[in-house]
């Protein structure tokens, strides 16, 4: 992944984390390869005081991971 896939990554998640803490409900699914033609499957509605926090907490750390990988010193990185 180049640098600018992982920095737009890094702000597809920050947006991410601003809906998240700004949602009134999050609806969770799961998708089965075999059925996946007809979209989430086994979906359940959260309010966002019940999962929000947790989803924004993971995105918070896919953040941290990824801007670590942006200063990790690249082979035949010139600055």
């Amino acid at each position: 992944m180049s640098v600018d896939d992982v920095r737009q990554q890094i702000e597809e998640t920050e947006r991410l984390i601003a809906v998240y803490r700004n949602a009134d409900e999050v609806i969770v699914g799961t998708q089965d390869q075999i059925y996946c033609r007809r979209g989430l499957i086994n979906r359940t509605i959260f309010t966002a005081a019940e999962i929000g926090g947790q989803i924004v907490n993971i995105l918070e750390r896919r953040v941290a991971t990824m801007r670590a990988e942006l200063e990790k010193p690249r082979a035949g990185a010139t600055g």
